[in-house]
């Protein structure tokens, strides 16, 4: 169990990116973490499936890989929801990108909106935060702000020329 632990601790802290430390009042306090594991799902873009099929089933296994880890290293913290895992970040990212071009300014945007939508929390991402626990309210949130995002960026698709 404590491997389990281990692997869980690298993976939903996106190999300890969420764990990087700020003082703050005197205090160590993990800040950026989920900008920084958004990053790092940009980062990552190039490396993921390109084919329709093969994206969504790289995106079911990432969300529940991502459910998993998080709700293990949760418990192992014994913080409901801790701020240093942010592979949900990264997951979420993924899917307000997901099926969209692969532009700079797509993929910019697509960062801008899931950050607001993930900060800000409009209904319902904010309704599944407070009411879903485990590693699935961990990671359920952050994907909803992906979807969010994704459909913002679907619809200025059709009003934009620029971002095809």
């Amino acid at each position: 169990m404590k491997l389990f632990s281990s692997f869980s601790a690298f993976f939903a802290t996106d190999f300890y990116l969420g764990c990087l430390p700020r003082k703050l009042t005197g205090k160590p306090k993990t800040t950026g973490g989920g900008t920084l594991g958004t990053l790092l799902g940009l980062a990552l873009m190039p490396l993921l499936p390109q084919g329709r099929a093969a994206y969504a089933v790289f995106l079911l296994a990432a969300c529940v890989f991502a459910v998993v880890v998080a709700h293990r290293y949760c418990a192992d913290t014994g913080i409901e929801d801790d701020q240093r895992v942010v592979l949900d970040e990264t997951v979420g990212y993924w899917m307000a990108a997901a099926w969209l071009p692969h532009n700079f300014l797509v993929l910019a945007l697509a960062f801008g909106l899931f950050r607001a939508f993930d900060g800000l929390k409009p209904w319902p991402i904010r309704q599944v935060d407070d009411k879903v626990g485990g590693g699935l309210g961990v990671v359920l949130d952050d994907v909803l702000a992906g979807v969010a995002a994704n459909l913002v960026l679907r619809v200025l698709l059709l009003f934009i020329p620029i971002l095809r």
